[in-house]
């Protein structure tokens, strides 16, 4: 941290590539220093000027007279490499390489953005970019970037992978009077990233709020690492674009970077305690919403409005996450019947009628603030014959500055409330446009407040435990080259493990069929048992509900003619033979390795529609066991293991989060498996049975390493 401390906080900066070229890059950046207050050393570096604007310029780094804590570095990227080394040569070691070139521009760009990092490392820089605009540091007048106009000051760090939108945020600000501490613009990461980021921002005191626009992750564990440490004491607002797979190709395609799959994004931003956002504007919205007013103890929420329509749209924003209005005591109903007319709604939105003046706002939001069964309080005002929202304005504020619940004003409309609007802003509380953009930013302010506490109580523990058996079975499938297990395999790797299997055999002739179904009860399941034939169903190789040894028999023949039929030269192992069970309830679990985010798992609605409802939540290995119940209360099916639905009987959710973790295990103690499906999990009660099974292992070799 002590080297972005020089680069964040330099005292001199060779600025390699000034030119006096109006049009270029270098003089942006000259002017933009020299012109925004900058009170330290600055030294433009170019061999075909001697002088720029009053400034000496020096044909070389290696001969400027003085020590130099920054270089900004604005020339071609082929030349780079060469600057490092006079950088190390003069002692420079921290640096901001704005051209671009890099990996974004292809496979010779990749080339030399590898050089870059090995020169930097080899002469001990830390540098920023390449293909990056520069950064700005308000705390010491500093705009080292060819962007705009020099930032405002605050007290919000803004971190963004796109220049173009850096830019444009930056302007943005400007107008809405937004300020920064800092500002820095990424690019492609080549050396400092997120992670690096994060961890230094996070600690400075002129840092109250970290936004981060991001396209992809190069270091998913460095930045897990340090937005865990940061995310409890001060928020970290991100939005993550590149949700649809046009938009990952396009984020791929315009940093260069490996991009993860956006739902496990989702997960490790809810993993860390961080709040991904749907868009830039709601980055401002949060910023503004968990700077100015107290976070929601809980997701209670009432709105307050005047006219009934923006009432509706609230509430029905609300669907949006699942989640009702509050619903109001009686007590407080009774309370309110004594200052509302009449005809007032009598129902959670409270709606005060369209001629509600400032003392009715007033009488009516001091009985909400008070009430226990509120959390939070969205007022909605619109500019009616009757209306004084200049009034109300000042109400807002005398009836909300000391209270300890959040109160978000929507002042829907326009010329006729901005001078409402200006004095809400000026007394330090929120303005939203509309109804929806204030449930919203409560809801999200609620999910951090939710998710950063379950950090603290999410004791996350690397648990190997490489059994011997499974061992040995993986070893000779990997030697054998058989990748992909057999259910048989499968299931006997899950009993081992304490995932509990439907009681599951292989039979070589009928006879054995016969007998194992005598043993184990009928009715039975009868599948082929072969490496070649992954879909027993397209191949007409599984029998359900065989209720007797004549039904066996003729299972047995059909099954083994039909395997043969599907593939001549099948490997037939045999047919499975297994007890068939009947629960309320089929789940999955999955997991899968990704380049990126390593292991992760899978909980949902499992059955053949899984792919069709999409009911599944992710999360990463190791899981501890509050993870693990996330998981599973974040899917919709949830509502129903827990309650139970007409003759399906509510589920011992301890029952789901100890096979959880089990996998979890599992997953930790061989990172060979590549892939692993249980689908479907059918449970009743606290009873469950992975019925059928899926692993794949990989022949690559992996360190016991986690994400998280």
């Amino acid at each position: 941290m002590y080297l972005l401390d020089k680069l964040f906080n330099p005292r001199s900066i060779a600025i390699v590539g000034a030119t006096d070229k109006k049009e270029k890059v270098g003089y942006a950046i000259f002017k933009n220093i020299i012109d925004g207050g900058f009170k330290g050393k600055v030294y433009p570096v170019n061999k075909r000027i001697k002088e720029l604007e009053g400034y000496k310029v020096f044909p070389s780094v290696l001969e400027i007279p003085d020590q130099v804590d920054l270089a900004i570095i604005a020339i071609p990227i082929i030349y780079i490499p060469e600057i490092f080394d006079q950088l190390g040569q003069k002692g420079i070691k921290t640096a901001v390489v704005i051209s671009a070139g890099g990996r974004e521009s292809g496979e010779k760009g990749r080339k030399i953005e590898e050089t870059l990092k090995e020169k930097a490392k080899q002469n001990g820089i830390r540098f920023l970019g390449p293909n990056c605009l520069g950064f700005a540091n308000t705390l010491i007048d500093l705009n080292a970037n060819f962007g705009l106009d020099k930032p405002l000051k605050g007290k919000t760090a803004f971190i963004s992978q796109s220049g173009a939108l850096f830019t444009a945020i930056m302007d943005w600000a400007l107008q809405e009077r937004i300020g920064f501490s800092y500002a820095v613009s990424i690019g492609n990461m080549a050396d400092i990233d997120f992670g690096d980021l994060i961890e230094y921002l996070g600690k400075k005191d002129e840092v109250e709020t970290i936004l981060i626009y991001m396209e992809s992750l190069t270091e998913a564990e460095k930045f897990t690492i340090a937005s865990r440490t940061i995310t409890p004491k001060k928020p970290i607002i991100i939005a993550k674009s590149g949700k649809s797979e046009i938009g990952q190709k396009a984020a791929i395609s315009h940093t260069g970077a490996i991009g993860g799959k956006d739902f496990l994004y989702s997960a490790l931003i809810k993993r860390v305690g961080a709040l991904r956002v749907d868009n830039v504007l709601q980055l401002f919205d949060m910023t503004d919403a968990l700077s100015r007013e107290p976070v929601p103890k809980g997701n209670r929420f009432v709105v307050i409005t005047n006219a009934g329509g923006p009432g509706v749209m609230a509430a029905d924003q609300f669907d949006k996450w699942d989640t009702q209005p509050a619903e109001l005591s009686e007590k407080t109903m009774e309370k309110l019947n004594k200052v509302l007319p009449p005809v007032w709604s009598h129902n959670n939105p409270v709606d005060i009628i369209g001629d509600a003046p400032p003392e009715r706002y007033r009488e009516a939001l001091r009985i909400l603030f008070d009430a226990p069964e509120v959390d939070g309080i969205i007022c909605i005002l619109t500019p009616q014959f009757m209306t004084k929202p200049f009034e109300s304005a000042q109400v807002f504020y005398e009836v909300s500055k000391d209270k300890k619940k959040p109160f978000y004003p929507v002042l829907l409309g326009g010329e006729k409330l901005q001078k409402a609007r200006r004095y809400l802003e000026e007394h330090n509380i929120p303005v939203f446009e509309t109804p929806e953009e204030a449930v919203d930013s409560m809801f999200m302010a609620w999910k951090y407040k939710y998710h950063t506490g379950l950090l603290s109580r999410d004791n996350i523990v690397l648990y190997v435990d490489r059994k011997i058996e499974v061992e040995n079975l993986f070893s000779d499938k990997k030697r054998d080259k058989q990748l992909l297990l057999t259910e048989l395999d499968v299931k006997n790797v899950l009993k081992v493990y304490s995932i509990p299997v439907n009681p599951t055999f292989n039979a070589k002739t009928k006879e054995d069929a016969i007998k194992i179904a005598n043993e184990i009860g009928y009715p039975v399941v009868m599948k082929i048992n072969s490496p070649d034939i992954l879909h027993k169903s397209d191949a007409g190789c599984v029998f359900l509900n065989i209720q007797n040894r004549s039904e066996v028999e003729k299972a047995f023949e059909i099954i083994i003619q039909n395997a043969l039929k599907y593939k001549k030269d099948a490997k037939i192992n045999g047919v499975i033979v297994e007890k068939q069970v009947e629960g309320d309830f089929e789940l999955i679990i999955g997991s899968s390795y990704d380049r990126l985010f390593r292991q992760y798992i899978m909980f949902g609605t499992g059955g053949t529609f899984v792919e069709f409802y999409k009911d599944v939540s992710f999360d990463f290995i190791p899981l501890s066991e509050i993870s693990a119940i996330e998981m599973i209360s974040s899917t919709k099916i949830y509502k129903l293991l827990k309650n139970g639905f007409r003759n399906k009987k509510p589920v011992e959710i301890k029952t789901l989060v100890n096979i959880l973790m089990n996998v979890s295990v599992l997953l930790q103690s061989f990172p060979e498996i590549e892939e692993l499906d249980i689908n479907p999990l059918v449970i009743k009660g606290n009873q469950a049975w992975a019925v059928d099974g899926r692993i794949k292992l990989s022949l690559e070799k992996r360190k016991n390493t986690i994400l998280v």
